[in-house]
């Protein structure tokens, strides 16, 4: 019905092999990748740096979840039903 606009859309690395899609500003890309890797909240942060942490602590369980996949063709972090059928495969966390 409606196509899903991308603009703004810019690729940021969550960590060395897993990138995503996002309109976050670079000064809340900390505060994603932060929530995405399971430290905890910064008391300090404004309200939108807060959002971006805890958009990044719900992509890290819905991956873990297996609501989210990591794309073998560019690395990124997508929601299931935008990977092919033939291309779905497991990926593996590793936490450290």
């Amino acid at each position: 019905m409606f196509k899903q606009q991308n603009y703004n859309l810019k690729v940021v690395k969550l960590t060395e092999e897993i990138l995503v899609d996002t309109k976050l500003k670079n000064s809340y890309i900390p505060a994603l990748r932060s929530g995405f890797v399971g430290y905890p909240l910064n008391p300090r942060w404004s309200g939108v740096k807060f959002l971006a942490w805890k958009t990044g602590r719900q992509w890290r369980e819905a991956l873990i979840n297996g609501e989210m996949v990591v794309r073998s063709t560019d690395s990124r972090l997508v929601y299931v039903d935008k990977v092919p059928n033939s291309q779905k495969e497991p990926y593996t966390v590793q936490w450290v």
